[in-house]
């Protein structure tokens, strides 16, 4: 894992435990967003910080968490996610390399609430996700990202983003990206390139398998 890497730990389904163990050992910091503390308890690592507004999270797990020396961030107002607050925060502290784990499973819209969160983030984060079976990037307006991948891989925007790709089977120029299957199974065998040269965030998904 990157230099000063914030982990995010969120309540969703988490199948990997080994890697997740591994990637808190190796984290500047762990934080656990609101229910997403269970999944901490249950490897008996304890968070730097639990955020949220705690609605999801055990009181046991809480006062677990604040035994082992945990920061606990109540947030209580209900306009943002929990995992909006937890990004905000990194912004606010300057952690800017987040990796985010647990975001999969569970109900639809929440699901689509942390996609949402993660693409509306502030634009000073990098953000990764270690999904099941896919990682997700997210590439900024004025961004240009390389990257070593062969395989099948999508791109997303929840707005409008102006995107340059070069290195895949279906290539782009200064094309409109939007929510819509325009992005949806490209192909690689080498290096792509991607530029976002205005517009919203771009959630790039590159699979493992």
């Amino acid at each position: 894992m990157e230099q000063d890497v914030t982990l995010l730990i969120a309540a969703g389904e988490i199948d990997d435990k080994t890697t997740i163990k591994t990637s808190c050992e190796t984290a500047a910091r762990v934080v656990a967003v609101d229910g997403g503390l269970k999944h901490l308890r249950l490897l008996d690592i304890a968070p730097d910080i639990i955020v949220g507004d705690l609605d999801s999270a055990s009181e046991s797990d809480v006062v677990w968490g604040r035994e082992n020396g945990a920061e606990i961030i109540h947030l209580k107002e209900q306009n943002s996610s929990d995992l909006a607050k937890a990004l905000n925060l990194c912004t606010e502290r300057q952690w800017l390399q987040v990796q985010i784990a647990g975001i999969e499973g569970g109900r639809m819209d929440h699901q689509l609430g942390s996609l949402a969160s993660i693409s509306d983030a502030p634009i000073n984060l990098n953000i990764k996700a270690e999904l099941a079976d896919t990682t997700l990037t997210r590439i900024n307006a004025n961004q240009h990202h390389e990257q070593k991948f062969s395989g099948t891989f999508s791109l997303f925007s929840f707005g409008q983003s102006v995107v340059t790709l070069t290195g895949a089977e279906w290539n782009l120029k200064n094309e409109i990206v939007t929510f819509s299957t325009k992005g949806l199974s490209n192909q690689s065998e080498g290096t792509i390139h991607i530029e976002v040269h205005s517009g919203d965030s771009l959630i790039l998904l590159t699979n493992k398998k």
